[in-house]
């Protein structure tokens, strides 16, 4: 043999003996272009955590997979987005935790009031034994559960007046989520609790047809509800999650390398996104101020206040999900 086929040889049986044959990157990562809808603008923290994520695709996958953001809708509504990637016909959506949890039920937890109160505490819900459970609840459900971004504190507008106490809410008709704990909970304030789908929200203020609504700050000025609103109060009565799922259908079609791939860069634009969010809300609050929106803070007493008046609705709404998660509600346990 001479030395030329000898380390040709040589080279190969290297390759393959580490299991690294010229074939495999081809084998492991196949070009494809997966499908990902939101409801979010591609502007909004939301939205650039999206992007974050197909650009982390695209560079380790050595561009063969690409991930084709879908915004503000324009794959349909929540309920037909959740359905298609059941289907498989989508490959991701990212929605807020109240559609999704009519999914998986444990994700209801999501929007009770006082179940955190900072950004930390959040991370520790989301990141830890509680969090990744509800996530592995969609593996029945023909879905994936992949991570959690933000979408930050609740914050309480209206068209009022300014709302610096607990008592200054009462009779407010407040815009709600289609979520009976969130009904119930902007009933304890004494409001008029609406409910109401998003897209009927910017006219229902515009009309007067309700005082006011409950959104995170980036919710708040990605909709411009600003435009449509005189009074904003930082009451943080409730945290806001969206939830990154993926199709059970299409995760059973990738190799190993490839699901490795997707599941390190989601968990990384999700760190992106959560930074990314809590870092705008002070540039989004002073830019809504400087168009005429009056911001106040809610004192500690009154948080106080409200967190006594919610304390039955979250035990009512606790009952409806798995005991360990409720008792670690209750508990404030999130290790």
């Amino acid at each position: 043999m001479n030395y030329k086929n000898l380390m040709s040889l040589l080279v190969t049986t290297a390759l393959t003996a580490t299991g690294f044959s010229a074939y495999a990157a081809t084998d492991e990562v196949k070009q494809r272009t997966l499908k990902f809808g939101h409801l979010s603008t591609n502007e909004s923290p939301l939205g650039q955590g999206a992007l974050k994520f197909a650009e982390l695709v695209a560079e380790r996958s050595d561009g063969r997979i690409q991930i084709k953001i879908y915004p503000a809708g324009q794959l349909g509504s929540e309920a037909q987005q959740i359905g298609a990637t059941q289907g498989g016909l989508q490959d991701f959506v990212m929605l807020s935790s109240t559609p999704m949890s009519s999914v998986v039920r444990d994700l209801q937890v999501l929007d009770f009031p006082g179940v955190v109160t900072t950004p930390q505490e959040a991370d520790k819900l989301l990141d830890g034994p509680i969090g990744q459970k509800i996530l592995k609840e969609f593996d029945t459900k023909r879905l994936i559960g992949l991570a959690y971004f933000e979408n930050g504190f609740r914050h309480l507008t209206n068209n009022k007046h300014r709302v610096q106490t607990v008592a200054e809410m009462a009779g407010l008709k407040v815009r709600v989520q289609q979520s009976p704990s969130s009904v119930d909970f902007l009933k304890s304030l004494n409001t008029n609790a609406i409910p109401m789908s998003w897209n009927q929200l910017y006219t229902a203020l515009e009309t007067n047809t309700v005082d006011g609504q409950e959104n995170p700050i980036g919710t708040i000025h990605m909709a411009k509800l600003n435009e449509v609103q005189k009074y904003m109060t930082l009451t943080a009565h409730a945290y806001g999650a969206h939830v990154i799922v993926g199709s059970q259908k299409v995760w059973q079609s990738l190799s190993p390398k490839e699901k490795e791939i997707i599941s390190t860069a989601v968990v990384e634009a999700r760190d992106y996104q959560r930074t990314a969010n809590r870092g705008s809300e002070e540039k989004m609050l002073s830019e809504m101020k400087a168009d005429g929106l009056i911001v106040d803070t809610f004192p500690a007493e009154e948080t106080d206040k409200m967190t006594v008046l919610a304390k039955p609705v979250l035990e009512k709404y606790l009952k409806g999900v798995s005991p360990d998660i409720a008792k670690a509600i209750l508990d404030r346990n999130y290790q």
